[in-house]
């Protein structure tokens, strides 16, 4: 539940593990979510089953104690990338709480909810141990200011690089995703010949879904028709929360299921352009439409 990572100087040496220091950062999101007593080690009504927790078994068991069903993963798995999206988990017993969904949880706050929750996923989840970085500084001369890159996970099995958004609305405000796309893969390649960049969206998942979806909900203004001409633009490739706490909930169930290998497997294809519950979205015959996997 609270996870470690190193910062780095900059990309090079996050790259080849030479870090500021040898003192090590905590971070952890249990303070926000309020959603774990740790004193009494269970969980209580203002969980909303981000699974940000379930780290090793015993903790497995008092989450399927505390939703009271012992086939919660099963049930989820047999649904999840089938073409219909996975609705956000919610606050079970319906408690106030700021927090009601992870849909709720990703869409506000970037450094201290979405990117923190999203690298304890993805350093559970890995083939192989990793090191997770987080504000990984990226220099470029080119650039009139060097970025920070959100998430980095390198392993022996290769390279996630993952900038982080709180929704569509909040980064079709300023587009930066589209620079920082250019920005970081550019520099990436020159340390890393194995890697997959995203850009992952928290909030509403259905506002990322392809206007020939029923379930699409970002047709008002043309915002998803304007996003995916920037990403096809700009061969940017993208993922929910949702999708990824799917690929969570897979892990939990088959340990072969590793999140690491998945998204460098499903993004090789030039044809795959994002990751939602409901399944790929690729571009087929001309049309960007959802697949199921």
């Amino acid at each position: 539940m609270i996870y470690k990572y190193k910062k780095y100087q900059s990309l090079e040496n996050f790259v080849v593990n030479i870090p500021k220091s040898s003192n090590e950062e905590n971070y952890t999101i249990i303070h926000k979510c309020n959603g774990f007593d740790v004193r009494n080690s269970c969980f209580n009504d203002n969980c909303f089953q981000c699974l940000f927790c379930l780290n090793n078994p015993e903790q497995i068991e008092r989450f399927l104690r505390y939703v009271d069903n012992n086939n919660y993963f099963d049930d989820i798995a047999e649904k999840v990338f089938k073409l219909a999206p996975i609705k956000s988990p919610i606050v079970v017993r319906g408690l106030s709480h700021k927090y009601k969904s992870l849909d709720n949880f990703t869409s506000v706050d970037e450094t201290s909810n979405i990117q923190p929750w999203a690298a304890g996923l993805l350093y559970n989840s890995c083939s192989k141990p990793c090191r997770i970085g987080m504000e990984i500084p990226v220099l470029n001369n080119k650039y009139d200011r060097n970025g920070r890159l959100d998430i980095g996970v390198i392993s022996d099995s290769g390279f996630i690089a993952i900038e982080s958004k709180i929704s569509l609305d909040d980064a079709l405000k300023d587009e930066r995703f589209v620079e920082q796309y250019s920005k970081y893969t550019e520099e990436i390649k020159k340390y890393s010949n194995k890697f997959v960049y995203l850009t992952l969206f928290g909030g509403k998942e259905t506002d990322l879904y392809p206007t020939s979806s029923a379930y699409c909900t970002g047709l008002v203004g043309n915002k998803t028709k304007r996003f995916y001409k920037m990403i096809i633009d700009n061969n940017i490739k993208f993922i929910s929360a949702n999708a990824l706490w799917c690929l969570y909930v897979n892990n939990l169930i088959n340990k072969g299921n590793y999140c690491d290998i998945f998204l460098q497997n499903i993004f090789t294809d030039d044809l795959c352009i994002g990751l939602v519950s409901a399944g790929k979205i690729v571009i087929k015959n001309g049309n960007i439409v959802i697949e199921k996997i």
